[in-house]
């Protein structure tokens, strides 16, 4: 029998993917308890960046030889990666059209449950059988190892058309979301869209590293320990990529556009006495004419419309109203919704019809402003005022 001929140990490569999956398990924790914007997205994106990062804690257990300390964690993760894909596209749902519970949902679980019940005799094996099998066959220091075609190689193959077709099927959701805001300005809509643009395709191009690699172990190629350091590491590049944008770009997780006090405006020429005019200007303005309702209004056409600087209004909503321009627009369009909604004569008119004549392009961005603004949806408010009236 081969031994194992090498010592636990860890060293500077392991070491740096071992961060990068405590990094992700801390993210994963902060995505789960954080309390604003959309909690269904975050904790949905908060369990992909948790089973992501104890698949690389496993990966770094064999390399490192540490996993014949812990024999039971042993392919502990190996059904994760058909958890990927489908938690990868009910995050993107959930984030542009949300995502209701349905049992149909369930069906999209099972392979990993296929997965988890042809790996059952491998899970409750023993604590020594699993040592002797590790020290073997899996922990040895033999790069011309060749691997067998059984099933459960056959399994991993199969993870990769099944991770690619998640993903194909999460750039159609991110295409047809695209038509739907095509043409609105700058606002959440388009950042959340650029944001799950780059996430399908950061796990897009790791899918077809999977499958670079996967072929390479078939081939029987010497370097697929070095190929599995460069598919791991790019994982970990993953995760730190994902928590960087969350840090950069708080909206994503927050659902609100964050007002950031800047010192852009130390120089500012607006005074005192000037911003206090264009405030009150701008007050009565979005009263009296209702700019709000043209669904691709931007800073700079309310600021030519009020003759005042682009930076001078941004200033006055920031240190003025304390608002961001997306929060203040979309808070007159909410308090219009509201009055439709409770409008006895307006009851022949839809939801949708109500979102498209405040100024919003579409039912889901409608209701997660309105949920964020009110606390309850637009038909939840419909009916709690129709039940108290």
């Amino acid at each position: 029998m081969v031994q194992i001929t090498v010592e636990p140990s860890l060293n500077p490569w392991t070491f740096m993917i071992l961060l990068a999956a405590m990094h992700g398990l801390l993210l994963s924790l902060v995505l789960f308890l954080h309390k604003r914007g959309n909690r269904t997205a975050n904790r949905i994106l908060a369990v992909l960046i948790l089973v992501f990062s104890l698949r690389l804690l496993e990966s770094v257990a064999i390399w490192t030889k540490y996993l014949i300390e812990f024999p039971h964690f042993f392919a502990a993760t190996g059904s994760f990666k058909y958890l990927y894909g489908p938690l990868l596209y009910f995050y993107a749902r959930s984030l542009t059209e949300g995502l209701r519970p349905k049992a149909g949902y369930l069906l999209h679980l099972l392979p990993f449950v296929l997965h988890l019940y042809i790996y059952l005799p491998l899970y409750i094996a023993p604590r020594s059988f699993k040592i002797e099998f590790l020290s073997n066959y899996i922990l040895i220091d033999d790069p011309s190892m060749s691997f067998s075609m059984d099933r459960y190689f056959i399994l991993a193959i199969l993870q990769i058309p099944h991770l690619l077709c998640y993903t194909y099927v999460t750039w159609k959701l991110l295409a047809k979301y695209r038509q739907t805001i095509n043409g609105s300005a700058v606002t959440l809509e388009r950042i959340k869209l650029r944001w799950l643009q780059l996430l399908a395709t950061g796990f897009g191009c790791l899918w077809g590293a999977w499958f670079v690699y996967t072929i390479a172990i078939i081939m029987g190629t010497q370097f697929y320990v070095a190929l599995d350091y460069l598919v791991s590491g790019s994982a970990g590049l993953l995760i730190y990529a994902i928590g960087y944008t969350t840090f950069k770009q708080p909206e994503i997780i927050s659902d609100g556009l964050i007002v950031k006090h800047s010192p852009k405006y130390e120089n500012s020429t607006l005074t005192d006495m000037t911003a206090e005019r264009h405030s009150k200007a701008l007050l009565h303005f979005m009263e009296a004419k209702k700019p709000f309702t043209e669904s691709n209004l931007k800073l700079q056409d309310l600021a030519r419309m009020l003759n005042i600087m682009p930076h001078h209004l941004s200033q006055v909503l920031n240190e003025r109203l304390n608002q961001n321009f997306y929060d203040f627009v979309n808070r007159y369009r909410i308090n219009e919704a509201k009055k439709m909604l409770i409008d006895p004569n307006g009851n022949q008119r839809t939801i949708l019809e109500i979102a498209y004549d405040v100024g919003f392009n579409n039912k889901a961005s409608f209701n997660t402003a309105f949920k964020k603004h009110v606390g309850i949806t637009p038909s939840q408010f419909k009916k709690s005022q129709q039940l108290s009236s």
